[in-house]
């Protein structure tokens, strides 16, 4: 009865540390959320869904209560209030058709460059700027405006590629999707059916555009393409850092670490051999035994300052 006793408890230990080394290993999994029919029920949705439609309501004068993100009465009643402003049935439902609705102004925004880049594509994305850049052999060729994810939900930075690209029936999604090889989630490039959100800092990290303005570059952008993005927003980093790690906080030592002179390979967010041999050249360089692992000492050689725009220069 002991040993079972004992077993018992080895296994719960064994499954609480796994846990733990999961959290510090991995960041939570990100996933875009699609739209949903939001209608009145017990319990009642509720989501950021809610919450942004209750927002552009307020903005459009068809609602006066809280942005609490639950579709209450009040959230059916201006959703009503809106159908009858625009003729339609008053059911109290937002569908999924019902989004676009909500904007009545031009949603594309490049006149100049409509042809395709001559040369090889690539984008950079400013997330402080909400700025997407279309660029050709290393040359600014086309610029968008973008919505960006809130600072609850922050758009990933890194260097990433294009691993998936599909047309969408104007849902949450807009028309078109390039989903990023971000390894701590589903993030990606896509349109929207919220347009008035483009210009703000208000999605759940995923980068939003006008239809029109995705429709164009769509073509431009194969899978495998590099996507750049950089920002200004803090970062909580997890030390000791080692191989393995996953995560926001592994793309900034990634770019730390080539800002000191070191090269980790693409900033990808995974700490993998190319940077833990970084890691070890700049251990060597200081004087240091070469763990590979990123200390109190490590980060204090490499940091560029949190809150500054990464990557630093």
């Amino acid at each position: 009865m002991k040993r079972w006793l004992n077993f018992i408890l080895l296994l719960v230990l064994l499954v609480i540390t796994l846990a733990l080394l999961r959290d510090h290993f991995l960041p939570e999994s990100h996933v875009c959320q699609y739209n949903r029919k939001l209608y009145l029920c017990d319990p009642p949705l509720a989501g950021a869904d809610v919450r942004e439609l209750q927002l552009r309501l307020r903005e459009l004068g068809f609602y006066a209560g809280e942005e609490n993100g639950i579709y209450d009465e009040l959230t059916a009643q201006g959703v009503r209030e809106v159908q009858l402003a625009l003729e339609l049935e008053p059911t109290g439902v937002a569908e999924i058709s019902f989004w676009p609705l909500l904007y009545h102004a031009e949603e594309q925004t490049q006149g100049v460059n409509t042809e395709p880049p001559p040369g090889e594509a690539h984008i950079e994305i400013y997330l402080h700027k909400l700025k997407l850049a279309v660029f050709s052999d290393g040359e600014e060729y086309a610029s968008f405006p973008i919505a960006s994810g809130r600072p609850a939900t922050p758009s990933p930075m890194g260097e990433w590629r294009v691993t998936e690209k599909n047309y969408r029936p104007n849902d949450a999604f807009g028309t078109r999707w390039m989903r990023l090889s971000v390894p701590w989630g589903g993030y990606g490039v896509h349109g929207t059916n919220a347009p008035w959100s483009v210009g703000r800092v208000a999605s759940l990290g995923c980068i939003r555009m006008y239809n029109k303005d995705v429709e164009l570059i769509y073509p431009w952008i194969p899978v495998g393409a590099r996507i750049i993005i950089t920002g200004d927003y803090q970062v909580k980093f997890r030390l000791p850092m080692g191989k393995g790690q996953v995560g926001q906080d592994v793309v900034l030592i990634q770019w730390a670490l080539r800002a000191a002179g070191f090269c980790p390979g693409e900033a990808g967010g995974v700490f993998d051999k190319d940077t833990e041999a970084a890691v070890q050249a700049l251990q060597r360089a200081f004087g240091l035994e070469p763990t590979g692992i990123v200390d109190e000492t490590v980060f204090w050689l490499i940091k560029r300052g949190e809150g500054k725009e990464w990557p630093p220069k």
